[in-house]
């Protein structure tokens, strides 16, 4: 998904909680990247398959949606930032 197809509210929040420390890497492997994400009540879990480039992640909204969550968002950001 690209950036543009992200909402400014979905970015402002990822970009929040990427700044609050909330983003986890647990683990780099050859084909994932997995990571843990403090959000506002809970932990979740965000995955990114390398090979097709996919990000997934156990929230209701990106589940229910099938959209860019701001906890794959916060993610990506802390990809760059590596």
């Amino acid at each position: 998904m690209t950036v543009s197809k992200v909402s400014k509210e979905v970015r402002e929040k990822g970009l929040r909680l990427f700044k609050e420390g909330r983003v986890r890497k647990n683990m780099d492997s050859k084909r994932r990247d997995y990571f843990n994400v403090e959000g506002e009540t809970e932990r979740h879990s965000v995955i990114h398959d390398k090979s097709s480039g996919k990000w997934s992640c156990d929230c209701k909204y990106s589940s229910m949606k099938g959209r860019e969550c701001s906890h794959i968002h916060a993610c990506k950001v802390s990809e760059t930032q590596e």
